[in-house]
């Protein structure tokens, strides 16, 4: 059977993501509002279900993972842990924090993928470990569970994904192009700039971009999920639910709503197909 943890071969968490994503925009999201059924259906994929076990993951520990070849490129954790990746020419990893924690972690590489997870068979307790990584700017960064991922920058092209409660932060980025999608209760915050931005929260995860610019915006929030940011550009919204979208600038802004989440374009010129506020 397929061990879902660092990295499932059978069911990768990028699989297991977006079918617990489209089970959650399905249960709620589209009973409320067929027009938005799009979100749950948009991202539709063949019947891979979620299989497998969180307590016993694959991987190697660290002292044997494998150094040589390109560095990664996507960086994926799963469990209560600390990632901290800094921008760099040189793939490098080490551990800090609960010595008993760090022996538990499993690394495992594919391609251009580093996935980690805690081993709960190996180490079950409360300390928490600090992974540092050295690479290039990731391309994806995604997280499973109650962990923390933290980096400097991200790609041109960057994609973040949270299943949980897990928080990740991006301090700077200068993007082309950002996707950014939550289920469950995780935060997402990063500054910087965006041509286009995507967005879409399951759940009640909040995105803290107040310090990030996007030219082309689309938003979709199916629970009570909050989503902050600035905008000179166009923005597009759907909500269903109580999530509220706070945009700060002269974006021209567009809600579809389903719910009693609001949109408001502060300073910004309007075009309402729903309930838009205008400051």
């Amino acid at each position: 059977m397929c061990r879902i943890g660092v990295l499932c071969r059978q069911y990768t968490f990028e699989q297991w993501w977006r079918n617990w994503m489209i089970n959650t925009l399905a249960k709620g999201f589209a009973r409320k509002a067929a027009p938005l059924a799009a979100l749950a259906m948009g991202a539709a994929l063949s019947g891979c279900g979620f299989v497998g076990n969180w307590d016993k993951v694959d991987g190697e520990p660290l002292a044997e993972l494998d150094m040589t070849g390109d560095a990664p490129t996507k960086v994926s954790l799963s469990g209560p842990d600390t990632i901290e990746i800094t921008e760099g020419a040189t793939f490098a990893i080490t551990l800090e924090g609960d010595a008993d924690a760090g022996a538990a972690l499993r690394f495992d590489r594919d391609g251009d993928s580093l996935a980690i997870g805690r081993d709960k068979e190996a180490y079950d307790g409360n300390g928490k470990a600090v992974v540092r990584i050295t690479m290039p700017a990731a391309s994806r960064l995604a997280i499973a569970g109650s962990g923390t991922i933290k980096a400097d920058t991200m790609a041109n092209d960057a994609t973040i994904k949270v299943a949980g409660s897990g928080d990740i932060t991006v301090a700077s980025l200068a993007a082309e192009k950002v996707d950014v999608s939550i289920a469950g209760s995780g935060d997402v915050t990063a500054a910087g700039t965006a041509k286009a931005l995507s967005v879409d929260i399951a759940g009640n995860g909040d995105v803290k971009f107040g310090g990030l610019t996007a030219d082309e915006v689309d938003i979709g929030i199916a629970g009570s999920g909050d989503v902050d940011l600035a905008s000179n550009g166009k923005v597009k919204a759907r909500i269903a639910g109580s999530g509220d979208i706070t945009v700060t600038g002269t974006a021209e802004c567009t809600l579809d709503n389903a719910g009693s989440g609001t949109l408001t374009c502060r300073s910004s010129e309007t075009v309402a197909t729903g309930e838009v506020a205008a400051e």
